[in-house]
């Protein structure tokens, strides 16, 4: 992050703070440069401009701000019940008090840096508008995302990289897959890796374990670009759309996942659905971003 975005960023929660408004976590970044760079053979990976894209997955603890500053009421089912899982549960962990209006929520001990979960596709682009949007009391339904009755219209991240201002949005396909498997270092010239962790070989990986871990605690499975967990730990969703359905890429820690969902050409167009191993992570692009 820049030394402008840094003190924008701080400069954000302190007045937000004096405001009488919970701040959020803001999701770490890591730069993605080398724009222009050919796609795969899979057809995926070509990205025109820099941006940014989130170092872990969004967690419990920051979608659990989200919570607080967007679902007070809840009508978008921001929420899901399962959410508040039990102690021999770990899949979730955000407990929710009181009445619509003036619901409240917190993060179960133990669970604020595991990966959010039960979340749909809709719900990870309005918490995309929500950081956008200055957080607090920003706006979930426009803003980067166009969310009506016909559906979500999804901006064309190639035109907000033109713009001077930073904007957060779910990591469209391409975003994501990039940061994952492109090394501009790679030996012998520029090119993609099988697996997201500068490999033809599967990594060390939360795979099957039947309980999601800490982002980033497979220290040693780190992408060409400073990522973690792209492979393992939690299916994402990106924002594509394609007949009804929404792409999720990655593998995770459920039963029966195995290394070959974290290869690069395995990729899925599913239906929007709240699973406890659906997640996802978040991007920047436009101003500094795009630098």
């Amino acid at each position: 992050m820049s030394l402008k975005s840094l003190v924008s960023s701080l400069l954000a929660v302190a007045l937000a703070a004096v405001a009488g408004v919970a701040c959020a976590a803001v999701p770490e970044t890591v730069p993605v440069g080398n724009p222009g760079n050919a796609a795969d053979t899979t057809g995926f990976g070509a990205v025109p401009y820099s941006y940014r894209i989130g170092k872990y997955e969004v967690t419990i603890e920051q979608y659990c701000d989200f919570l607080n500053a967007a679902a007070k009421t809840d009508e978008h089912e921001l929420y899901d019940l399962r959410m508040e899982a039990p102690p021999e549960d770990g899949w979730c962990g955000i407990k929710r008090e009181g009445d619509s209006g003036s619901y409240t929520y917190s993060v179960i001990a133990g669970r604020g840096k595991q990966p959010i979960g039960y979340v749909t596709w809709e719900s990870c682009i309005r918490y995309a508008n929500w950081l956008s949007n200055g957080q607090g009391k920003g706006d979930t339904e426009k803003g980067v995302y166009e969310i009506g009755a016909d559906g979500v219209k999804v901006p064309d991240h190639a035109a907000l990289a033109k713009g001077t201002t930073a904007k957060w949005v779910m990591t469209s396909e391409n975003e994501w897959y990039k940061a994952a498997y492109y090394d501009a270092s790679k030996q012998g010239g520029a090119g993609y890796w099988q697996f997201p962790v500068k490999s033809d070989t599967s990594p060390a990986a939360n795979l099957n374990s039947n309980w999601p871990a800490e982002v980033g605690k497979c220290k040693e499975s780190v992408s060409p670009h400073g990522t973690f967990d792209q492979g393992g730990n939690q299916w994402e969703y990106n924002d594509a759309q394609a007949d009804g359905k929404v792409g999720l890429r990655g593998g995770s820690w459920y039963i029966n996942d195995n290394d070959n969902y974290m290869r690069s050409f395995t990729r899925y167009d599913v239906l929007s659905a709240k699973w406890p191993h659906y997640g996802f992570r978040v991007a920047q692009v436009g101003g500094e971003a795009s630098k």
